[in-house]
């Protein structure tokens, strides 16, 4: 997977193209590459996005004042005009970005609760089952990070550190395929340096075995 630090990357669109979608005061998602989709978050195609929702308005109303171009996605934004471009700011946008993209990550990952639930019920079944031998949902993250395609949107922040993400898979049924097949030779391995005894299994540890198709 690829990893996208949106701390340190702000968001880049092209001004008119911007402009044009906000005046248009209706919801609207952008992605990290700063492209622009239309229509409500049940709508739009799964994929990252670091804003769901619609903008408030640059001319106001009789019942209301402009928005600053500064904050008129939000307060936790920050818009820039820089000439042909406008660059937006997520820095400190985590929980509106948690909002946006989680219908579509396979799960989130922070430094006060790491990684608890993947969103995916059969790949959350994966969870459940190799628990029972301590093979914890971190384990499981990192592996699909190194061998599958995909990209963490994170906010890392290194003094004091901490990390926000959320994780996407471009193919749910390959990446559940792999961690299948990881699991399984993790718990052979576990078998084999005797971590596990398959002599003294408790009943949820036998059910997860015969998940694995593992036969002791």
């Amino acid at each position: 997977m690829t990893f996208l630090n949106l701390y340190k990357n702000p968001v880049k669109i092209d001004k008119k193209t911007f402009l044009n979608a906000v005046n248009r005061q209706s919801p609207m998602a952008i992605t990290p590459s700063g492209d622009i989709f239309y229509g409500a978050i049940e709508t739009l195609p799964p994929q990252p996005y670091i804003y769901v929702g619609q903008p408030a308005s640059l001319t106001g109303s009789s019942l209301s004042a402009p928005t600053p171009l500064t904050k008129i996605l939000g307060d936790n934004y920050d818009v820039k005009d820089e000439g042909e471009t406008i660059s937006i700011d997520v820095s400190r946008a985590w929980q509106e970005l948690l909002t946006a993209n989680e219908p579509f990550c396979l799960y989130q990952d922070t430094t006060a609760d790491g990684i608890t639930e993947f969103s995916d019920q059969k790949m959350d079944e994966l969870l459940w089952h190799c628990c029972e031998f301590d093979i914890q949902p971190r384990e499981v993250a990192e592996f699909l990070e190194k061998n599958v395609k995909g990209t963490v949107i994170c906010l890392e922040v290194e003094r004091p550190y901490s990390f926000n993400g959320c994780a996407f898979v471009e193919n749910l049924d390959e990446a559940y395929e792999k961690a299948y097949t990881f699991l399984r030779q993790r718990i052979r391995e576990k078998i084999a340096s005797k971590e596990i005894d398959p002599k003294a299994l408790e009943a949820d540890q036998e059910e997860a075995l015969r998940f694995f198709d593992l036969d002791v």
